[in-house]
């Protein structure tokens, strides 16, 4: 029964984090059940997760969601195994996605937003992402 409670209160406290951060994906990313895919985490000011979504998919979303929040892209690549893209946000800051696929429907995401990891940093790449997993 310590295991149970154990279960319960790491899932309560993640539930709680969640909710303070705004983010809701983690949740529905499957937290309760364990699952890998779909969790989002924010390292060295990359906010970082792996989507059940093809590259090319993944691609024509990250592209939408700059346009939709005015960030102009400077930069853009893209092949079979990877896309990146770069563009520059309203204040002026390195707005960089870095799509990698590790599968047909399995992509890796990371955005960063500025040089340094800031709250403000975090929720442009959180909007970012948002965006992004509108249009998947």
């Amino acid at each position: 029964m310590k295991t149970g409670k154990q279960i319960l209160f790491t899932l309560t406290l993640v539930a709680g984090l969640c909710l303070v951060q705004g983010c809701a994906l983690l949740l529905v990313g499957g937290v309760a059940a364990g699952a890998a895919y779909g969790t989002v985490k924010y390292a060295s000011n990359t906010l970082q997760v792996t989507q059940n979504v093809s590259l090319d998919k993944a691609w024509k979303a990250a592209k939408g969601a700059l346009a939709g929040l005015q960030i102009p892209v400077t930069s853009s690549a893209k092949d079979g195994a990877s896309g990146r893209l770069q563009g520059l946000s309203a204040k002026k800051q390195p707005v960089i996605i870095q799509l990698t696929r590790k599968g047909d429907t399995l992509t890796n995401i990371q955005i960063s937003v500025g040089t340094f990891d800031s709250e403000d940093n975090r929720i442009a790449a959180q909007q970012i992402y948002d965006r992004m997993t509108a249009a998947m």
